[in-house]
């Protein structure tokens, strides 16, 4: 039997979230645009945080594998055809839902996470148990609602 190696192990765990998300509807990707073998416009090259939405009833096929996503988008309405590796995601998350999944070993090093969530207000993402399924909703009555990620490792 071959064995996995570390980042493959980590790619599978990326690809098994985001199909479980997509078989629920919206799937969001976050991703370092910076990483060499993303191929997305140049003008969102430099982004550590490029953040992607992705349904499987889009218009233009999407292609995903072990290795990463492969589609045509559109920016700014113009399409591209885009080359996302699972490599350089490092987030992704049902936006409806808030449930999310962070990789931590795939956070960009100069990029702070906390800053991102409060200069972006994104939704707060919330761990994820290691089967893929969503985690149940923590008790939140009477405490006020704090936006935060959770990293899983």
């Amino acid at each position: 039997m071959l064995s996995r190696s570390p980042l493959e192990s980590l790619n599978k765990k990326k690809y098994d979230f985001l199909l479980y998300l997509l078989e629920e509807g919206d799937a969001m990707v976050c991703l370092d645009s910076r990483h060499p073998e993303v191929d997305v416009p140049a003008n969102e090259k430099n982004n550590s945080s490029l953040n992607l939405v992705f349904n499987l009833n889009f218009r233009r096929p999407i292609k995903i594998t072990e290795e990463g996503i492969f589609a045509t988008l559109a920016f700014s309405g113009r399409p591209y055809k885009c080359t996302l590796p699972f490599d350089a995601v490092w987030a992704i998350y049902d936006p409806n839902m808030k449930n999310g999944q962070v990789w931590d070993e795939s956070i960009p090093e100069d990029m702070n996470l906390a800053e991102q969530v409060m200069e972006t207000g994104k939704p707060p993402l919330k761990s994820v148990k290691s089967s893929g399924k969503p985690a149940k909703e923590p008790k939140t009555e009477g405490k006020r609602d704090r936006s935060h990620l959770r990293v899983i490792k």
